[in-house]
């Protein structure tokens, strides 16, 4: 049987974001800025992404600890300080530098007390009071179920919600969904996994506890040398109580000092492009975070009298599709410092990509007892070109879509660095749309990155490392 859908309506803008996340909302603020007419279509109700929606208010990546001040260096810039900036100067985000060390609840690690750790409602509220500022239009539980090509451009976009089927046509789009859903329905190249079977990095299903003694958990980190508690997951697995594929224990508190993040469980074989994947990784991590929770609080120190709070209804999806674009960053590019012409962007956060069937174990990290193996390079530069598809001239990418093999992918996926690349994008697509063509490669990448380290992204070259 042969469907014929008719739209209900047609709405027009210069620039259709997909995807609210960190990079979606950069795009859109950084292009309705400069005076784009712009839209955000978003499939929760909600902006912000994992962090909001995924139960995990972490910002990784944006500063990095100097090894020699002990002070955090900001190394992304632009709207990911400004965004975290306001939420700290309201009490509703952590300055990292105030974090003490040595005695450490959120996330025991250097690079982990480099996050931000910041309130949800209020992140989410902020990002959307930013949006109605610049008149950005957000279609909030809204679907995209159609993309129409013409040669090589995206002409229109049909989505769906309770207004039913609604025609989108603009003159340039950002696939900023984390999946490139946009990107594989406009025919454009991507790849997915790893190259010999396909598998992606493990999923997780988020968990927040309340009433944890954080105090004594880092106590006994810091006795015992050993942040994810490894020596009590040894001794549980001989005695036959722990029986999950991973080794073990990831946990970060929040904003309220008795409330931490559990990152524990890693799901393995989710397809996060896939909805029955998807819908059964949802129904297992539940089950599977109730489990862990009942071994947490008679085993873990500090969580004798913990309780749930949250379990988040959105899983954490770390690696789907990836843009096979006009350039891809190789590991060699990474290890080695490559830089760029048309950089418009760094990341120095580590590699974090844990392997798809062995889930504590990360093959550019190491194990769990010793995680942050050195590796030769700092700063991992990003150029415009993998940002870029091949086939779509007015398509451009943010997020963790950028061209890159996917070791280097767990470097450059996190939060920080996905504002950076969304706010890329939407500049070069308000650059993009004073040209008649609307074409994101036509762009002057000089002037795109002048513009980019005027308006406050940090240039590599000037971090101090």
């Amino acid at each position: 049987m042969q469907y014929h859908f008719v739209p209900n309506r047609t709405d027009h803008y210069d620039f259709l974001v997909c995807g609210g996340g960190p990079s979606g909302f950069a795009a859109a603020v950084s292009a309705a800025r400069k005076n784009l007419k712009t839209a955000i279509i978003e499939r929760n109700g909600c902006l912000g992404g994992v962090a909001t929606s995924g139960c995990i208010p972490y910002m990784l990546a944006g500063r990095k600890l100097h090894p020699q001040t002990q002070k955090h260096v900001r190394v992304i810039g632009g709207l990911f300080d400004e965004v975290t900036d306001r939420l700290i100067a309201d009490g509703k985000a952590i300055e990292p530098d105030t974090i003490d060390l040595d005695f450490n609840p959120f996330g025991w690690y250097p690079r982990m007390a480099s996050g931000i750790v910041v309130d949800d409602l209020a992140y989410k509220i902020l990002l959307e009071n930013m949006c109605s500022e610049l008149g950005i239009r957000i279609y909030y539980n809204t679907d995209l179920i159609y993309a129409h090509t013409e040669e090589n451009r995206v002409s229109t976009v049909l989505v769906h919600n309770k207004d039913g089927i609604i025609e989108i046509q603009a003159d340039l789009y950002a696939d900023c969904t984390g999946d490139g859903d946009l990107l594989a329905m406009s025919g454009c190249s991507f790849l997915k996994g790893r190259a010999c079977d396909g598998l992606t990095t493990p999923a997780s299903l988020e968990m927040q506890l309340e009433h944890v003694d954080g105090d004594a958990l880092v106590r006994w980190q810091n006795k015992h040398q050993s942040p994810k508690l490894v020596e009590i997951i040894e001794d549980l697995k001989k005695k036959g109580i722990w029986n999950f594929p991973y080794d073990i224990f990831v946990c970060m508190q929040m904003m309220e000092k008795d409330v931490f993040l559990i990152n524990t469980i890693r799901q393995t074989r989710i397809d996060g492009t896939s909805e029955f994947s998807v819908s059964q990784a949802l129904q297992q991590g539940r089950a599977e975070n109730l489990a862990l929770f009942q071994i947490i609080k008679t085993y873990f120190p500090g969580f004798e009298n913990s309780r749930i709070r949250k379990i988040s209804d959105w899983i954490g999806i770390r690696e789907s599709r990836r843009l096979d674009g006009q350039y891809t960053i190789t590991l060699h590019d990474a290890l080695s410092g490559k830089k760029y012409p048309d950089c418009i962007g760094a990341t120095t956060y580590n590699f974090d990509l844990p392997d798809p069937l062995r889930p504590s174990y990360d093959p550019m990290m190491g194990d769990a007892k010793t995680p942050d193996a050195s590796r030769p390079h700092v700063v991992i530069q990003i150029p415009y070109r993998a940002l870029l598809p091949k086939e779509i001239c007015n398509l451009i990418a943010a997020g963790r879509l950028l061209s890159a093999e996917r070791e280097v992918l767990g470097a450059m996926r996190l939060m920080a660095n996905c504002f950076q690349t969304g706010q890329a994008a939407g500049t070069a697509a308000a650059m993009a749309h004073q040209d008649t063509r609307n074409s994101f490669p036509a762009v002057d990448t000089a002037v795109l990155r002048n513009t980019l380290f005027h308006d406050g992204i940090i240039d590599p070259e000037t971090l101090p490392f």
